[in-house]
């Protein structure tokens, strides 16, 4: 994992890399238990991290 926001909220997001390609998982909770983990697509780093400005300044779609 790259980046990530904060945890404590019941939908968090993490910037993950991997094989020198990166990619975005969201993980949402309940009650603290995880009900699911969706990935994105694995990208260049370049492409990948104007996603991640985007979900960080809510202008992701």
């Amino acid at each position: 994992m790259v980046e990530y926001t904060c945890g404590c909220e019941d939908t968090f997001y993490e910037l993950c890399r991997e094989a020198g390609l990166t990619y975005i998982r969201r993980i949402t909770r309940l009650d603290g238990a995880v009900q699911a983990i969706h990935e994105t697509y694995r990208w260049r780093c370049e492409e990948t991290h104007e996603v991640w400005i985007a979900l960080l300044n809510g202008e992701a779609q």
